[in-house]
């Protein structure tokens, strides 16, 4: 195994899954360093092109989380897991981004709670919705709303 395979497999370790162009993107490789892996039964790819560590379920909430990031790769992030509930924190030359994925019944308890969770500069909350209703957030932080799917930026508060 070559050292782009073992970035490939530690990414997928931290975040349990990603889509098969995330992991081409962020880590400059090719369909060849993926499919040696598969072979090798470290990872698996479903029919829809989502990568994942063997033995790890789908974490479509980490796929989405690098969407986000797929949209800042030209800032070159440093990208580590995050503790619950943020998925990935991200961090730029300029900010530090708290990155979290909720399904809509779940914004509530996290807008309540937002800044005792998040320690980044800036937020980005991806809710799983079609119909995005503003509420009150509980923050100082800069902070994007999303909806998916489609990914859009639907508000944005302070």
């Amino acid at each position: 195994m070559n050292d782009i395979q073992k970035q490939i497999a530690k990414i997928l370790w931290n975040f349990q899954s990603l889509r098969e162009e995330q992991i081409i993107k962020l880590l400059n490789c090719s369909e060849k360093d993926i499919n040696y892996l598969i072979a090798k039964k470290i990872i698996t790819k479903d029919k829809n092109k989502i990568l994942r560590y063997n033995g790890k379920e789908v974490n479509n909430r980490n796929v989405v989380a690098f969407d986000v990031v797929m949209e800042y790769l030209d800032r070159n992030p440093k990208i580590v897991k995050g503790k619950h509930p943020v998925n990935v924190i991200m961090q730029t030359d300029t900010f530090s981004y708290d990155i979290i994925a909720i399904k809509e019944v779940e914004q509530d308890a996290l807008f309540e709670t937002i800044d005792e969770k998040c320690k980044s500069d800036r937020i980005i909350i991806i809710i799983e919705t079609k119909k995005y209703m503003p509420k009150f957030i509980n923050t100082n932080k800069p902070c994007y709303i999303c909806t998916y799917s489609p990914l859009e930026i639907v508000d944005r508060v302070n």
